[in-house]
């Protein structure tokens, strides 16, 4: 392991179980790479046969809207 190790980032994980279904949240995984993320993300979801299964860094979602938290409170976002 080099001193020079690449940070971890965090990917949603977004499945289709057949043709003409939702496009699902199914969960996360943690690695350092995109590629990693789709290993990852293979073997960890591997209980259905999907049709369709993609990452996305966290960091890249973009919101339209996003629901405030329960006990948000004021000045943390």
């Amino acid at each position: 392991m080099s001193a020079h190790s690449e940070r971890r980032h965090e990917f949603d994980v977004f499945a289709r179980v057949k043709r003409g279904d939702n496009l699902i949240h199914i969960g996360t995984v943690e690695a350092e790479t995109e590629d990693l993320a789709k290993v990852y993300a293979t073997f960890t979801y591997d209980e259905e046969d999907w049709v369709e299964m993609c990452v996305i860094r966290r960091d890249q979602l973009h919101w339209v809207r996003r629901p405030q938290g329960l006990f948000a409170k004021e000045g943390v976002s």
